[in-house]
């Protein structure tokens, strides 16, 4: 105010925020600020695994967390606390690894097959690398990709949350009920895009 009033700029006072490209523009867009303050590193082979569209956000990070083997399993437990319990809380016969939880444990497996079905082939369908491997080349439909992809996350999303609950003390709860838990969800959230897509037909014309 004190200088406009000396006659040094008559023009009001606006902000500007730096692009990705040095310019300075009126708008502020969150993603190009992102850009600038992180630390770039090339893209991760398994990054389509875990971040896509019709992924449910909770899913994903947790998914994220396990591909980068950070989740508190009882052999990384066992690192900093050598009285731990490292029993698989899920099956109760081997020590609890993130390869054995997902899915070598007999039931996580069991969960694991019932949910995906038909969409991986037999010899494909346990182990961790393997799995995951599937997980990220896709299969040759795009949709049978997603949901693959999809009850990938949501099966790991339930069986850790299963795995706490045993461990501090919570009802067991049987295979059967958690595959007919993740059943009813996969169809909801297919449900849920179908809607979304006929929605996005009619906004067009």
């Amino acid at each position: 105010m004190e200088l406009r009033c000396r006659g040094t700029n008559l023009m009001e006072d606006v902000c500007l925020w730096k692009n990705e490209n040095g310019d300075f523009k009126p708008s502020f867009v969150t993603s190009q600020t992102w850009n600038l303050i992180r630390v770039k590193a090339p893209e991760v082979q398994w990054s389509k695994a875990v971040w896509f569209p019709e992924s449910t956000p909770r899913f994903a990070f947790l998914t994220w967390i396990a591909i980068r083997n950070r989740l508190a399993t009882g052999d990384r437990i066992l690192k900093w606390n050598p009285l731990a319990v490292t029993t698989c809380w899920l099956c109760k016969e081997e020590m609890e690894s993130r390869n054995h939880l997902f899915f070598d444990c007999s039931y996580s497996k069991e969960v694991w097959k019932a949910t995906v079905g038909k969409l991986m082939s037999e010899e494909g369908s346990y182990g961790w690398d393997r799995v995951l491997q599937t997980i990220i080349h896709g299969l040759r439909e795009k949709i049978q990709t997603m949901l693959l992809r999809y009850s990938f996350q949501a099966v790991i999303y339930a069986l850790w949350l299963e795995r706490n609950a045993r461990r501090v003390g919570e009802k067991e709860q049987p295979a059967a009920c958690m595959i007919a838990r993740l059943e009813k969800l996969v169809r909801n959230r297919v449900t849920s895009l179908r809607k979304r897509m006929k929605q996005s037909m009619i906004g067009q014309w």
